[in-house]
């Protein structure tokens, strides 16, 4: 009996021990288990890490590039405009190197120029109070003086050149105008050795008549024998007096018949 129960209770406390050290074994191995879970999560959150950290350089990464390309894109801007204008530049350039090859040729010829405008100037000169003397004698002491003006200029060392010789262009451009322009002003003229107050009427250079102021006597100038003769009274005065209303703008223009030389033959 004792014997059963002593077996028994060994049985019992054997089995009892081999649970406890099954339950120890278990638990520890439990225990192992839980420390490599732990390690293992530590491996993940590190993982975690260094892909947030990845993600972070790459974002860093995106903007750089994005920022470095729109940085580029400005530059090849900047690059095509600059290349733009240097290509101007260039043409610029050229045009003013012509230009300046040009004013070397010019300013190479200055000097032989200037030693040939003061004879050009004289000839210029008396070819114009040449031709003032044999044209019909209109404005005769304003046109001398004119002359005399361009010939002082000429002689006064103090004047260039260039002021020389447009005195003497502007001399020539007004004798021009005389031959395309109508007019009418009072003068006293010599009839058979008498002044005599008078009307002058010019017709460019084709007629210069004249009509005394009480209208009855009118004239003409004969550049053939460099005298005034007069008219027969009932021929031209009403013609005349029509033209000098006409220059004096009293008048509209019209067709008159006005006594003018035959053209000579030139020589």
């Amino acid at each position: 009996m004792k014997n059963c129960l002593i077996t028994h209770l060994g049985k019992s406390l054997g089995a009892l021990l081999m649970t406890f050290v099954f339950g120890a074994s278990q638990a520890a191995e439990i225990l192992v288990n839980s420390d490599i879970i732990d390690q293992a999560m530590d491996v993940v959150a590190q993982k975690y890490e260094a892909s947030a950290a990845s993600q972070e350089e790459i974002t860093r990464l995106q903007n750089a590039a994005s920022s470095t390309f729109e940085e580029f894109k400005r530059a090849n801007d900047n690059l095509e405009s600059l290349l733009v204008l240097n290509a101007g530049f260039r043409k610029q350039i050229s045009i003013q190197e012509d230009q300046i090859e040009t004013l070397d040729e010019s300013i190479a010829g200055v000097e032989q120029v200037t030693r040939e405008i003061p004879l050009l100037m004289e000839k210029m000169l008396a070819s114009i109070e040449q031709f003032i003397d044999l044209d019909y004698p209109f404005h005769s002491d304003e046109r001398a003086s004119r002359i005399q003006f361009a010939r002082d200029a000429i002689d006064n060392p103090d004047v260039s050149i260039a002021e020389k010789f447009r005195q003497v262009l502007v001399m020539y451009q007004t004798e021009t105008s005389y031959g395309r322009t109508i007019e009418t002003y009072p003068d006293t003229i010599s009839l058979d050795g008498v002044d005599v107050d008078v009307n002058i009427a010019r017709i460019g250079r084709v007629a210069l008549l004249y009509q005394t102021t009480d209208r009855q006597q009118t004239g003409a100038w004969n550049n053939g024998n460099r005298s005034w003769e007069t008219l027969a009274a009932g021929d031209y005065r009403t013609a005349v007096q029509s033209a000098i209303r006409v220059a004096s703008q009293l008048d509209a223009p019209r067709i008159i018949e006005l006594p003018v030389l035959a053209p000579e033959a030139a020589q």
